[in-house]
């Protein structure tokens, strides 16, 4: 096998990103198809990586193995790479001698997060740069170029508008107290990222998010899509109900949704349908249950719930467009008032200087 060769692009980062786990996927599927055994193909895999951490992870993985731990045993030591429902999949697929079809449905549902993140970078990508660049450009205005206007200004005596005061009086603070603001966001930014950490934070902060106009409802939307995918792709796999909503919920990353989830968990333990457990929890609209239940009684429930996440996908995709119609026009308010503020903070000044000038030559 030392003579195989596999085209690789992961990266020699510190981090194993999502595309390393989708081409990890893909490629132990591929080897897999192949008949090549598994001890095998993850020393290939191995072999083809640049030091970093996915080879750190696959070669203590392929230690497990040779251990005899089973290969889902392997993986779930690995909780910060591999999450519940890869290590679900593969537990399934060992069961069931279907290894090869729970890595297929592993890629899937990787490219299909791939997919989704990339879709939601492009619709922010773009105000980012602009926010950004204006940030940017008031900060040389106040730091550079203000100041050495504001000791000509001086000089003759011009009086200032309240724009131009406000930036000069801006750069004096920062440039006396700039290292306390510094320090004061550090501490207000840790405190943030403490407080996200506990889980009275994170979930006051992710129901907060859920309730803010037009970017609410697409984080909801994009959150059940991923529910609906990963519920599918593990009920296709073989993988028991109630195993497959617990590995599922834990696969939306919102815990005010996944709290309603773990409510609509319980009532299908006491005996409810699925259909009607996701209706009371609140958080479908009425034509998913319809397709839920359809699913119950008919017993195609992995094809409807793929219907249901591509219906998510589509609601997600229209919801980034809202988005976007949204952002531009309020980005060229924002754009316009920065510009505005900084080229009459200049410009009226001087316009006054040039009447200083004509009334002297005069």
């Amino acid at each position: 096998m030392r003579g195989v060769t596999i085209p690789w692009s992961f990266n020699g980062h510190h981090s194993v990103t999502l595309e390393d786990r989708l081409l990890l996927s893909q490629q132990l599927h591929v080897l897999q198809k192949a008949g090549v055994p598994l001890l095998s193909s993850l020393q290939v895999i191995q072999e083809q990586l640049p030091h970093g951490a996915l080879r750190r992870v696959l070669s203590e993985v392929h230690h497990s193995l040779l251990e005899g731990r089973t290969f889902s045993q392997a993986v779930g030591r690995h909780p910060d790479v591999f999450s519940p429902v890869f290590c679900g999949l593969i537990r399934v697929g060992e069961a069931g001698g279907l290894l090869e079809e729970t890595l297929k449905q592993s890629a899937q549902l990787f490219a299909w997060e791939l997919d989704m993140r990339q879709r939601l970078k492009e619709a922010l990508q773009y105000p980012l740069i602009v926010l950004c660049t204006l940030w940017a450009a008031v900060m040389i205005m106040v730091a550079f170029v203000l100041p050495r206007f504001a000791q000509l200004f001086r000089s003759f005596h011009i009086e200032l508008p309240l724009q131009t005061r406000l930036l000069i009086g801006t750069s004096l603070f920062l440039s006396r107290y700039g290292w306390v603001v510094g320090l004061l966001l550090i501490g207000v930014v840790a405190g943030w990222c403490a407080w996200l950490r506990t889980d009275a934070g994170r979930l006051r902060w992710h129901t907060w998010t859920l309730r803010l106009p037009v970017v609410g409802p697409v984080l909801a939307q994009f959150a059940m899509s991923r529910f609906a995918r990963v519920t599918a792709a593990l009920v296709g796999s073989g993988v028991p109900m109630l195993e497959t909503l617990a590995l599922a919920s834990q696969s939306v990353n919102n815990r005010c949704m996944q709290q309603a989830l773990a409510v609509a968990i319980e009532r299908i333990k006491g005996g409810e349908t699925l259909a009607r457990a996701l209706k009371v929890s609140g958080l479908v609209p009425p034509i998913v249950i319809q397709m839920v239940a359809t699913g119950e009684e008919t017993g195609h429930m992995e094809e409807l719930l793929h219907s249901v996440s591509d219906y998510y996908d589509q609601q997600t995709t229209y919801a980034v467009k809202r988005l976007i119609r949204y952002i531009e026009p309020a980005l060229l308010v924002i754009v316009g008032a920065g510009v505005l503020l900084m080229a009459s903070a200049v410009l009226v000044p001087m316009w006054d200087l040039v009447k200083v000038f004509k009334h002297a030559g005069g």
